[in-house]
Formats: C-alpha cells, structure tokens, sequence
C-alpha cells in the first residue's frame, strides 16, 4: 500500500507506520520517489511495507537531498521530544531479553 502525504503530517505517520511502542523500528527505510517530470519526493517505507511519500511543492533535485529534508524534519521532531529514533529495546540484538524462552 502506498499513501501520499502532506509534509504537515509525516510526524503523524511515522508514529503509526514506523514506531512502536514509542521507539522507531529500525525496518524502517527512508528513500527517495523520483517523480514525473524529474526530481525526488522524500519517502519512508514502515511496517508491513507500507509506503509514504511526503508531497512537497517543488520535488527536489536529488534523492540525496529528498532524504535529508526527511531526516531533518524527523530529527526536529526527535530533538522536541514529539518522536524516538531511538531503536526499539526488542530490536537492539535481535532477541527479546527478559523474555521466557
């Protein structure tokens, strides 16, 4: 599933698709969609392999700097508290520690 996005929700969506219990899943992959006519949207791909491209205005130039606007904005996001980049305790080495076997 893909979605299209206003940037004045990505922070919201990346709670749903790419966070869980207030950490981010490192499965989660930050891309670039090229666009008709040239360019780059910013995008992530988050759980279930759910697709978000960010619609900007303008696309921007590289896929380089499509995923530096994410990040930056994700970033922003993480620096007021509003979302964690921090990885999820459960992903950290691949195993659940303090879990029963």
């Amino acid at each position: 599933m893909s979605m299209v996005i206003s940037l004045r929700f990505v922070i919201n969506h990346w709670r749903l698709f790419a966070m869980q219990d207030g950490y981010t899943l490192y499965s989660t992959v930050i891309y670039a969609q090229a666009v008709l006519g040239g360019g780059y949207l910013p995008a992530f791909i988050g759980k279930e392999g759910t697709k978000i491209i960010v619609r900007m205005n303008v696309p921007l130039p590289t896929e380089l700097s499509a995923r530096n606007a994410l990040r930056d904005v994700l970033w922003g996001a993480h620096i007021e508290n509003r979302i964690s980049l921090q990885r999820h305790p459960l992903e950290t080495d691949g195993t659940a520690q303090g879990l029963a076997a």
